[in-house]
């Protein structure tokens, strides 16, 4: 972002500066925190405060050593009064889950920083194969979605107040039709767990809704022709899959990210307007990191020592 509400860039140097810990794959940014894992340390996810610089190493339960997954980080305050993104002090859970290559049934555990332990594994009834590693999950409400590789397949859900996890079916459409990346997940009207499919020259949004007897149902909520978004270049008209994709959207607002020929654009829906990113966005994953932090909080790390917030929000793209 623009100053004054910019994080400087030398807060999300985490544990680059050791290159001796070899690549990193940053698995899920919320709540002020980030999600990381190292390939040479495979045993362990790693939860930054890049505000504050503190870092937690959090060894892996047994069943998940080995195995591909996926994770989510969020502040577990139960605070009536407590703004998330000012975290920085608050508990914190971290979300594992695992497809095992859609052979068994996907598996996740929750991580609490209150007890330091894992919680017991749970299990979803059925198989299914998870979109790809390094994609963040979606909250929505007080449950976590995570997107599966095909329309037809959906997304998997966690509850996290019943602590279960569940296959949910995607829109009736026919998928065949669609190319990797033409869907996700996003948060619909009214709190709703949402979906977006990008059919060029149209990008069609589904709501997922439940009725009183607990009956879930798919509703067509718009479709929103994307040659009348602002800032688009004309690619997005294109016939080559290669052309066109959605690589994400940004929680709790109204606002997705693709990539339109070699660049990537964050489109406001409701504004119908998009701003450039960059270039080379087709082969990226994106992170949508936000916090809060009083004027004047001093931080410490970084290359050049202790830096001192003078602004007092910060919101940007990892």
């Amino acid at each position: 972002m623009d100053r004054p509400d910019r994080i400087p860039r030398s807060r999300f140097d985490l544990h680059l500066r050791d290159r001796s810990k070899g690549m990193l794959q940053l698995l899920d940014c919320r709540h002020g925190r980030v999600l990381t894992f190292t390939y040479n340390r495979p045993n362990e996810v790693i939860v930054s405060d890049p505000i504050t610089g503190g870092q937690r190493r959090i060894a892996l339960p047994p069943e998940f050593v080995g195995r591909r997954f996926n994770g989510a980080v969020l502040c577990a305050s139960v605070h009536h009064d407590h703004m998330h993104g000012s975290c920085h002090s608050s508990p914190f859970n971290v979300v594992l889950i695992s497809d095992n290559g859609a052979y068994d049934p996907p598996i996740t555990c929750v991580y609490s920083s209150e007890t330091g332990i894992w919680g017991d594994i749970i299990s979803a009834t059925v198989p299914c194969h998870l979109f790809d590693e390094g994609i963040s999950g979606l909250l929505v409400d007080n449950a976590l979605y995570w997107l599966l590789e095909s329309i037809s397949d959906g997304m998997l859900k966690f509850d996290l107040d019943e602590q279960s996890l569940a296959v949910i079916s995607g829109p009736p459409v026919i998928d065949a039709d669609f190319p990797r990346g033409s869907h996700w997940i996003i948060q619909a009207e009214d709190g709703a767990v949402g979906f977006t499919i990008l059919s060029c020259p149209q990008l069609q949004m589904w709501q997922r809704n439940i009725n009183c007897y607990g009956v879930a149902t798919w509703v067509l909520w718009k479709t929103i022709d994307m040659c009348t978004i602002l800032g688009l270049p004309k690619q997005i008209q294109g016939e080559e899959a290669d052309e066109r994709n959605i690589l994400g959207c940004l929680e709790d607002s109204d606002e997705i990210i693709l990539s339109v020929g070699r660049a990537a654009y964050v489109v406001q829906l409701k504004s119908m307007k998009s701003r450039k990113l960059c270039e080379n966005g087709s082969h990226t994953l994106y992170h949508s990191f936000k916090s809060f932090y009083p004027p004047g909080t001093s931080i410490a790390g970084g290359f050049d020592g202790a830096e001192m917030m003078h602004d007092s929000q910060g919101n940007c793209l990892v």
